[in-house]
């Protein structure tokens, strides 16, 4: 579960006057959709002994915010959970606005991702009245758990002008924090002992405000952050390991799983039910499988201990509905009553930059079901509907994981069990009739290709479902019209998923001067895909990208080949782009195949991609050009 202390803030007096209207004037020129800027925050993380449990955080914040427009609102919000409790919220302008703490709203938040948590908020809304008009916002928060306090991330949605992050730790209590990204920004940090504790400061400067971009990778990736690690502790006198260690993060986790009462009772008749015809394993654990995809709604829904705590496995039963842990627990459950052995698997998904290796509550977003079956290893994730038995989705493919195995855990990582995979293949054969382009168009699907594909046919409405397949046969090309489609069994999860359709290209043909121009790809992938200089995120696709384009074109009777397009070659890292043409008898075979192997494209990358973007839209418009003999 990914837990964000955003921007808790203890605020200094700016040490020299400014000229707000004049400043605020220079800052709406330089951020032209920003409200307002930060100028100066603080934030101080206070380590605070308890007799009890040994320390609990204080969380003081103060910024000072400054207003680039007139007659607008920004909003401030502090984030807490179950474990902890906003105990102030104030702020003030210098045009003696006030905004106290009983005007604050507060509510429930969730976040991205499949681990939702039980964080809330509160926020405050501060009408800007003036452009040049300094608010001072206050805010102090307890945590009561040191084990939530997980990231905190030096940017924010306003640009940032000096932020100071300190974390103030008594010796009785060890800490580690791990920096991340750092060395991309301007960002200087210092220790120092004072009255046996430890100060540690970060002070950052020239932040520009967050922007929310589309395929984004997610913050951890690109932004300026630190994981907070309480390796251990005095209570009462003793050292008490808190997360030192994968270890202790297991066996807290483990302690949750062991207060589960799973009434099997209730679904072993289902169980029965389900593999009494079947003869193998293979055929008894799909069947299992399957009904839970199938009958178990996939919900976000947690609250408090119940964002690490699966829900128990009858429960999830008879809702039919539960997030990934109460599914993989019924998974886990149902299997065990069918005589598997299947144990409880902690995952982060490709959204999460850490490993297994540190011992934080922010490396895991995920559960799953592991099945230990004749030596092998089976991931099963019940929360992917179309998931055959023995794949697993990109998320969570080359990912390590931590299985659960009595006291201890098993550590793993889920393995590629095909190249080439996730493939959209789509062959057309074709032929000139008049200013068209006429013939068969037959689509193969595998991996997640098949698997997107269905997410987005069965969660399209019935009536609209033509609509949608015009549109993914046709790759939003107007020109394109399809007839006669044949559709395969959309149940069927194993194999590839065939489409075939007749197709008709209009316009692809121009003719001058006996010549034939002919433009033979209707599915002109990434052509406009330029990324703008400004984007702050790497790319992240959600899937590999392998998308290969067969097109063979018939020559008219009467005609030769007067021109073919030259062929183009991309070769990088991260993607590669190829075209080509040839003569085949009497034919023109025209490939083209696109790779993106990981689905991602680093942001050090973008200039190498919008190169080649441009020699593919290029090799796009070059056409092919046939005259008569």
């Amino acid at each position: 579960m990914k837990i964000l202390i955003f921007l808790g803030l203890t605020l200094s007096t700016l040490a020299v006057a400014q000229d707000y209207p004049k400043l605020a004037e220079k800052y709406q020129q330089q951020y032209k959709d920003k409200e307002a800027v930060v100028l100066q925050s603080n934030i101080r993380y206070e380590y605070v002994k308890d007799a009890k449990v040994g320390a609990k955080i204080t969380v003081s914040t103060n910024e000072k915010l400054l207003s680039l427009r007139y007659n607008s609102s920004i909003y401030r919000t502090q984030y807490y959970d179950q474990n902890s409790r906003v105990e102030k919220f104030f702020a003030e302008s210098n045009l003696k606005q006030k905004v106290a703490d009983y005007s604050k709203l507060c509510g429930s938040y969730t976040q991205d991702g499949l681990f939702y948590d039980d964080s809330k908020f509160c926020t405050v809304a501060l009408k800007l009245k003036e452009r040049g008009e300094v608010w001072d916002v206050t805010n102090v928060k307890k945590i009561d758990d040191v084990k939530y306090l997980t990231s905190v991330y030096f940017s924010e949605n306003l640009p940032v002008q000096e932020k100071k992050i300190s974390f103030v730790v008594p010796a009785e209590v060890t800490l580690d924090i791990k920096e991340f990204n750092l060395d991309r920004f301007s960002i200087t940090k210092s220790e120092k002992t004072e009255a046996n504790q430890k100060i540690i400061e970060y002070v950052v400067k020239d932040l520009r405000g967050l922007e929310k971009d589309s395929y984004d990778r997610g913050m951890q990736f690109s932004e300026p952050h630190l994981l907070i690690l309480v390796k251990s502790m005095m209570v009462a006198d003793k050292k008490v390991n808190v997360l030192a260690t994968p270890q202790d993060l297991y066996a807290w986790y483990s302690s949750l799983t062991r207060q589960l009462k799973p009434n099997t009772q209730i679904f072993a008749p289902t169980v029965k039910e389900l593999i009494k015809d079947k003869t193998t394993d293979e055929e008894k654990v799909k069947a299992i499988y399957y009904w839970v995809q199938d009958n178990v709604r996939y919900i976000a829904f947690e609250d408090g201990i119940a964002a690490f705590k699966p829900d128990e496995a009858h429960a999830v039963f008879e809702k039919r509905y539960g997030d990934c842990k109460g599914m993989a627990n019924l998974m886990k459950e149902m299997l065990k009553v069918a005589g598997y052995d299947a144990r409880l698997t902690w995952i982060g998904t490709r959204r999460i930059l850490y490993d297994q290796s540190i011992p934080s509550l922010a490396v895991n977003n995920h559960m799953i079901c592991t099945l230990l079956l004749n030596g092998k290893k089976f991931y099963l994730d019940a929360t992917e509907k179309y998931i055959p038995f023995g794949q697993n989705a990109q998320r969570i493919l080359d990912r390590p994981v931590m299985i659960e195995d009595g006291d201890k855990f098993i550590a793993d990582k889920i393995t590629e069990t095909e190249k080439n995979r996730d493939i959209d293949s789509r062959k057309i054969k074709a032929s000139i009739q008049g200013e068209d382009l006429r013939g068969k168009y037959v689509i193969n699907l595998k991996g997640e290709a098949k698997k997107n594909f269905l997410y987005e046919y069965n969660y399209t409405k019935n009536d609209r479902k033509d609509e949608f397949m015009e549109d993914f046969i046709s790759h939003g090309n107007k020109n394109v019209k399809t007839s006669n489609l044949k559709m395969p069994d959309l149940k069927e999860r194993g194999g590839p998923l065939d489409l075939e359709c007749d197709m008709l290209y209009t316009g692809a043909v121009s003719s001058f001067n006996n010549e034939y121009y002919i433009d033979i790809d209707p599915a002109k992938n990434f052509k406009d895909w330029i990324i703008a200089d400004t984007r702050q995120s790497d790319i992240d696709f959600g899937e590999r990208i392998y998308k290969k384009t067969s097109v063979e074109l018939q020559i008219p009777t009467g005609f030769t080949v007067a021109h073919l397009p030259e062929q183009i070659t991309v070769s990088e890292p991260e993607f590669s782009f190829n075209i080509q043409y040839k003569l085949a008898g009497n034919n023109i075979i025209y490939t083209k195949e696109l790779k993106i192997p990981e689905g991602i494209i680093n942001k050090n990358a973008f200039p190498r991609w919008n190169k080649a973007v441009k020699q593919l839209a290029t090799a796009y418009e070059n056409q092919i050009i046939l005259k008569s003999k």
